[in-house]
């Protein structure tokens, strides 16, 4: 006869002589904590909010004493002694839970954060691969790793535990967006979309990643989605300023100058703390809107009529209109107690310099060094005082002095290079400059520095292309870096290149003499010579120094000559 499948089951069910096997017993019922170990633990994560580390601690271990079987008691006394910086008893508690909860994940995440730590890295890394592995599809387990990895220098095993948390956790955000960092770092920008992509799309609130977005949407071309990117990130943000700062520079960047300076309007508000405003107010200077930032630095005087750092945005908006020593008496009326003192006589014996007035200049450049010796900006000033009274020499000594008591001073270097540099050693100012580089390589300044002095030079293009391009890199919305990779690319006689980055600069960086000049040239070499005329005359009017305006003045006499 042929056996149904039900048949088959209820034979399989009663096995010999029909009678039915015992069903498998029910595991027990998971006791609940006992009332007093309940109320312990639930004031230890209070404490732990609150900061109380060392009472969290005392908490959780009545907890456990109440409830010694309940592994998540005792991961929370690990973290709070951790967290108390009771590293050792935190470490014997650990080794007793470990020997309590040998396949308990959470044990073991608890291990490697310890471990990470207290620096134990080898362990920390072999804690949380015992956690991967008890819990594949914990992402905390996956995080804690690649964190391990990271702080151990093993970064390709990093991108290899977010793709596995990403194969066994698709949905983890932090997995995405960090891959997508690491991505990025390595300027593989299309790899790093889709995953920016998706962690917006499970987080729509994560401002990170959609900043994160409009740079890597601007790195593959796409000008107008990173704006756009920027835009929405800002206004879900809640109109945040770092946000706005980046937005600011993007619509500079496509040429929005309309739109960023209604962004400006939009992002002063009378809520943020006066140093952000003030930024804000440097912003207005960078794209000549100099009457709102004398307004802004108005309305904050009149809130704070001793802040210097508002001193020093009002008199570098006079000094924009052409109204400098209007401004001057106010930086000089501050207490060296008082906020950006050497800042304000800085700037006042730049005011005093140009003016012809060096004497004065330096007189109250060693004031305020008799008040505030250690000043960066006042060291700074003192040699730029004696550098417009001619004397190089003692200019250099300046630097020579103050480097001798502070070597590895990079604000200092950089002073010291540029002064050389200026003084007809561009040699020896890259050599200098090279100093800070030898310390940090990444240093987008330095790299500008010295490979916009090889192009100026037209000296070792390659080595110049290489080392301003790595400065874009670390520095992309910045004008000034910009203008140095045109240069190099007109250097190079690649016109058309240098044409677009030039003019990227000067929309981010519109009033600055240098790049003018530079576009002029571009202009020139192209025979368009009243658009370089017209550029030239731009540049002059903003009031170039030293050999910018060598370079300007030779060329409107020559364009201007019949």
């Amino acid at each position: 006869m042929r056996v149904t499948a039900v048949v088959l089951a209820c034979a399989l069910a009663a096995g010999c002589g029909g009678k039915a096997h015992p069903r498998a017993p029910k595991p027990p019922p998971v006791k609940p904590l006992p009332a007093s170990a309940y109320a312990h633990y639930l004031r230890g994560r209070i404490a732990m909010r609150e900061g109380q580390f060392a009472l969290a601690s005392q908490r959780f271990r009545a907890a456990a004493a109440s409830a010694p079987g309940e592994a998540p008691i005792r991961v929370a006394l690990i973290q709070a002694l951790r967290r108390a910086g009771h590293g050792g008893e935190a470490l014997r508690e650990l080794n007793r839970a470990l020997s309590d909860f040998p396949r308990d994940a959470d044990v073991w995440i608890a291990a490697g954060n310890l471990y990470r730590g207290l620096r134990r890295r080898p362990a920390a890394v072999n804690a949380f691969e015992r956690s991967v592995a008890l819990a594949p599809d914990e992402e905390r387990a996956y995080l804690g790793l690649a964190g391990a990895l990271g702080a151990m220098g093993r970064t390709a095993e990093v991108e290899k535990t977010y793709r596995a948390l990403l194969r066994h956790v698709p949905d983890s955000v932090t997995g995405h967006y960090r891959l997508a960092r690491i991505e990025s770092a390595r300027r593989d920008f299309r790899a790093a979309l889709p995953h920016l992509r998706q962690a917006i799309e499970l987080d729509p609130d994560h401002i990170e990643a959609r900043v994160a977005l409009a740079r890597a949407l601007r790195a593959t071309g796409d000008v107008n989605g990173a704006v756009d990117t920027l835009r929405q990130a800002f206004d879900r943000s809640g109109g945040d300023p770092d946000v706005g700062d980046q937005l600011f520079h993007q619509l500079l960047d496509v040429g929005d100058r309309k739109g960023a300076v209604e962004l400006l309007g939009l992002l002063d508000r009378d809520d943020l703390d006066a140093e952000t405003r003030i930024a804000f107010g440097y912003l207005d200077l960078q794209i000549g809107e100099n009457q709102a930032a004398l307004a802004l630095a108005n309305k904050l005087l009149a809130n704070d009529p001793r802040s210097g750092d508002a001193r020093l945005l009002r008199a570098q908006a006079l000094d924009a209109m052409g109204r400098g020593m209007d401004g001057l008496a106010p930086l000089l009326d501050l207490h060296p107690d008082e906020t950006a003192y050497a800042q304000c006589r800085a700037f006042a014996a730049e005011l005093l310099a140009r003016a012809g007035q060096n004497d004065r200049a330096l007189t109250m450049v060693t004031d305020g060094l008799a008040a505030q010796p250690t000043s960066i900006d006042l060291i700074i000033s003192h040699a730029l005082v004696f550098e417009r009274r001619g004397d190089g020499a003692q200019a250099r000594a300046v630097f020579e002095d103050a480097l001798r008591d502070r070597p590895g001073n990079s604000d200092l270097i950089y002073a010291y290079g540029s002064l050389i540099d200026r003084l007809g050693d561009p040699v020896r100012a890259e050599a200098i400059i090279g100093e800070i580089l030898a310390r940090n390589p990444n240093d987008a300044g330095a790299l500008n520095f010295i490979g916009y002095s090889l192009a100026d030079r037209n000296a070792d293009l390659p080595r110049a292309q290489r080392m301003v391009e790595r400065a874009v890199e670390l520095s992309p919305g910045n004008g000034y870096v910009l203008d140095s990779l045109g240069w190099v690319q007109f250097r190079q006689g690649r016109l058309n290149e240098a044409f677009a980055t030039l003019r990227r600069a000067a929309r981010l960086a519109p009033r600055e003499p240098e790049i003018l000049w530079h576009l002029a040239e571009l202009r020139l070499s192209r025979g368009q010579r009243q658009k370089a005329l017209a550029l030239l005359e731009q540049a002059a009017a903003l009031r170039p120094e030293g050999r910018v305006r060598t370079h300007i003045d030779a060329r409107l006499r020559a364009l201007r000559s019949p």
